[in-house]
């Protein structure tokens, strides 16, 4: 049988044998697939096999007493016919005419080896009443069937619920069970499928080198940040030649009182605009406990009263560049901040349930877990996010520093200011505003957000070595001006583009497929259906068809095309794309790890048809 788009059909729920109601959304007649939407909001793949239609479900229809009328037969045709005993009732299962007693009798089950084995069977049928027009009507009620089981000392219990929506019937007194158990041994029952819960961290490989890794990462991570501010300077910008004596000896070149006002400032300017009621709620997506968290979107807000601010200190002599000679102390000031906040969200997490931890950061070592965040979701209130809010100051400070920058090299160079610190500048202004602020609505559904704690990798890797690190190009061609060629020119803009095509195509393919994944957009793309009752379906095609995650590779290019700008006089200006590959290739392994455990067989034939993580032929 054929069926198409919209029709009302009883669909087997994958991995059982029970059959709901459901509408079919699309149909895929090559695989032989058709995504289903059941009651209870679900929607899945189900093969075309297992789709029936709503008549094989129902009743026959009983005879009309004028037209089918008992025939009386003398008490010699059937002697053993009492006259006063009843018919025998008939129930249809599953389009199955059955005969059962009318006479309700207690039906014990099978004892076991305990003498204490019983159990409990309740269900609601479905109530019938007729309409003013004399049509009977099913009404919207919900139908429970509950079975427990008590053996060997063990208790099994199953739970399913289902809805039965309005349609007519023949019968006032037609009844229907909405759930078949079907018994294939003397104990066992079978329940209705549910999402699975997330295992906490015990049951998971270690990560980052486990404890000894993140403690290691934990001494020496503040070394690069200090050793990018003090090794480059606009005297000389090379690893090589860094020495010991470079490094600050007296504590007041570690604190400055002005830095600090700058660092807690800008996070409290931040903070006031996230409350503000502006932009919208966007809902994200389910965390591994199944939770869907409020998200406030308007970062668009923060970058406007940034540069609103940004333009009131230039405008009121403000020396906003004292950023540029305050980045040492600001960035230890942020590292100290970030140990802080690290140790004191790790006592917080201490007093919180476990639908609120880190499936992966709860192992009950205190080093790794305050690592990855033992904290899923930390909020204050409902809507404010600290992950999604670190994103603020994190690439704000990143615009800020570049636009310091690009400010200083007007004051010196006035309107002359050299073609590349204008060509890497203004790329880094351009990248920041359409990766994070212009499409903030993306970051929930990112890799760290959607599926790490907020630990020390979220706090420092937002306030320091974003804004510190990510910076560092466009504060070298600032200082140490090379002489413009076409080729390095041609290098960037070729670099740039391309990473920045493979970025923004890569993500409207994800967002388009995830939030419709028949999208008319598309229909040219292939995908993969889920393998399991809570999976998603996969793109198989476009650009996720050339590496698993193309937008990574946008990311690599983007960082090696601002890097060429500085040339090879000097590795240090190289570090940032070599610091964003080593970080990305290791992301791609855990989230491909992490993709494995939930899309199962289907992630498996994706991996064969699409061999390359991030770089083809090559990773």
């Amino acid at each position: 049988m054929k069926w198409s788009v919209g029709d009302n059909v009883m669909a087997k729920w994958p991995g059982s044998s029970l059959y709901f109601h459901a509408v079919v959304k699309n149909m895929d007649e090559d695989e032989e697939i058709a995504e289903v939407l059941f009651e209870d909001g679900t929607l899945m793949d189900v093969e075309l096999r297992h789709l029936k239609t709503e008549e094989s479900f129902r009743p026959k229809r009983a005879k009309s007493p004028g037209r089918s009328r008992r025939r009386s037969r003398s008490p010699g045709r059937s002697p053993g016919r009492s006259p006063g005993r009843k018919a025998k009732s008939r129930t249809v299962v599953d389009g199955v005419e059955k005969k059962s007693p009318s006479r309700s009798r207690s039906r014990k089950l099978p004892s076991t080896e305990s003498s204490s084995s019983s159990a409990e069977e309740k269900r609601l049928t479905v109530r019938v009443q007729r309409s003013e027009s004399g049509n009977a009507t099913r009404k919207v009620t919900e139908s429970i069937t509950e079975t427990k089981t008590i053996t060997k000392g063990a208790v099994i219990a199953t739970k399913a619920k289902t809805l039965v929506t309005e349609s007519p019937v023949s019968d006032s007194r037609y009844m229907v069970t909405r759930q078949r158990l079907r018994e294939k041994s003397e104990t066992e029952t079978v329940s209705a499928p549910t999402k699975p819960v997330a295992q906490l961290g015990k049951s998971h490989e270690k990560e980052f080198g486990g404890v000894l890794g993140t403690f290691l990462i934990y001494m020496t991570i503040p070394i690069l940040p200090c050793l990018v501010v003090l090794g480059c300077t606009k005297n000389d910008c090379s690893v090589t030649k860094f020495k010991l004596s470079m490094i600050p000896r007296n504590l007041h070149d570690y604190y400055d009182l002005e830095s600090v006002l700058m660092f807690f400032g800008f996070l409290l300017f931040h903070a006031i605009i996230y409350v503000l009621p502006f932009g919208y709620i966007l809902d994200g997506p389910p965390t591994p406990h199944g939770k869907r968290l409020p998200y406030r979107i308007s970062a668009f807000y923060s970058l406007i009263l940034t540069l609103i601010t940004y333009g009131l200190f230039y405008y009121h002599d403000i020396p906003i560049t004292k950023i540029h000679d305050k980045q040492f102390t600001l960035a230890v000031t942020a590292s100290i901040f970030s140990y802080a906040m690290t140790i004191l969200f790790y006592l917080r997490s201490l007093g919180c349930q476990d639908s609120d931890l880190n499936p992966k950061a709860n192992t009950g070592s205190p080093i790794y877990d305050s690592f990855l965040g033992r904290e899923m979701h930390p909020r204050f209130g409902k809507i404010f996010d600290l992950k999604l809010y670190l994103y603020r100051p994190s690439m704000g400070g990143w615009l800020v520093v570049v636009f310091v920058e690009l400010h200083r090299a007007y004051l010196e160079h006035k309107w002359e200011i050299p073609t590349m610190i204008l060509l890497v500048g203004g790329s880094q202004i351009f990248y920041i505003v359409l990766e994070f602020f212009w499409d903030e609505a993306q970051c929930p559904f990112m890799f760290d957000i959607k599926n790490e704690g907020l630990g020390f990798v979220q706090w420092f890797g937002e306030l320091v070595l974003v804004p510190i690190v990510y910076s560092l190009p466009v504060r070298y061609v600032a200082e140490h001006p090379a002489k413009t060629t076409h080729l390095s020119m041609a290098l960037i803009v070729i670099f740039f583009i391309a990473g920045m095509v493979l970025i923004v195509l890569s993500g409207i393919q994800k967002s388009r497929f995830r939030i419709n994944p028949y999208d008319s957009s598309l229909s040219s793309m292939e995908s993969l259906p889920a393998s399991r009752p809570d999976g998603q379906r996969l793109l198989i095609s476009g650009l996720w068809g050339v590496v698993r995650h193309p937008n990574y590779l946008g990311e690599i290019l983007v960082g090696m095309g601002w890097s060429f700008a500085c040339g090879f006089e000097n590795l240090l200006p190289w570090y940032y794309p070599v610091f964003v590959t080593v970080l990305l290739c290791h992301r791609a392994l855990r989230c491909d790890h992490q993709s494995a455990e939930k899309h199962g067989h289907a992630w498996t034939v994706y991996c064969q048809r699409v061999q390359y993580r991030v770089i083809p032929y090559v990773f």
